[in-house]
């Protein structure tokens, strides 16, 4: 007997371990959409539902197959069909979402986001941001975790990078968020992004996790045309005898403050 579509999808979503947010945010379909068909509402049948399953699919990163047995229960794709159709796209049109991970971004439709199957790190996968044809601003890809098991702590988050002929900049990312959202520590290596042509080369972004912290989200993007690659992520407690890289105070001045007037 087949599953329901709510609770195939909410299999998937605790898998993934995402929230609403950002699923919402790196598939396009709208938050409340989202909740509705983990609720038990049906997709309402239209003529880009097949691509709004196929990309929320890539963001909880879900098989070929997996997303055609969404798309199934949710009555768009018939068995004998679509299915084909699906199975017979070309593999390398369609990068793998690691589990964990997920796109985000100014414009990451423009962009190629996934485990390159071209290329490895010391014989372990490394992801890719590769640009398409007249790119928007930015794509990146990032993970979100509760920042409890770090209160108090120092963090280090590293990678290896590798650029080709990347028109603006390439960078490691992460911020420190409080429950209302509020930034409390951050960078995006504003001050010593990389671009052009290089070789792997490692990279690193430390900062302090509040008390009060309630997020951490780190990752890496590219802007404009070009490619880049990560490998070889470590996310580590350091000691204080590591120093921040954090810019929070260089550009506080960019973010509004004290809209609620609490202080």
């Amino acid at each position: 007997m087949k599953p329901k579509f709510s609770d195939q999808l909410d299999r998937y979503v605790r898998e993934a371990r995402l929230s609403l947010r950002q699923m919402s945010s790196s598939s396009g379909i709208p938050h409340q959409t989202i909740h509705n068909w983990l609720k038990g509402s049906l997709p309402r049948q239209h003529t880009t539902l097949p691509d709004d399953l196929h990309r929320l699919g890539t963001t909880l990163g879900l098989t070929h197959d997996e997303i055609t047995f969404l798309s199934q229960l949710a009555g768009c794709v018939s068995a004998r069909s679509k299915l084909f159709t699906i199975q017979e796209a070309p593999m390398e049109n369609t990068l793998r979402i690691p589990k964990g991970w997920s796109i985000t971004g100014d414009a990451p439709d423009d962009y190629d986001v996934g485990v390159d199957p071209t290329l490895t790190y010391e014989n372990h996968p490394c992801v890719t941001i590769k640009a398409k044809p007249n790119p928007g601003e930015f794509a990146a890809l990032a993970q979100h975790i509760k920042a409890d098991a770090y209160h108090g702590k120092r963090l280090r988050f590293s990678a290896a990078l590798r650029l080709r002929d990347v028109e603006n900049r390439t960078a490691l990312f992460m911020r420190v968020s409080d429950a209302n959202d509020k930034m409390l520590a951050f960078d995006n290596m504003r001050n010593r992004f990389i671009t052009g042509t290089t070789d792997w080369a490692h990279y690193a972004i430390v900062l302090d996790v509040a008390e009060e912290a309630e997020d951490i989200i780190f990752g890496f993007m590219m802007s404009l045309d070009g490619q880049a690659w990560m490998a070889d992520v470590q996310l580590e407690v350091v000691e204080e005898s590591v120093p921040t890289t954090d810019i929070l105070g260089e550009i506080a001045a960019y973010f509004p403050t004290n809209l609620d007037f609490e202080e």
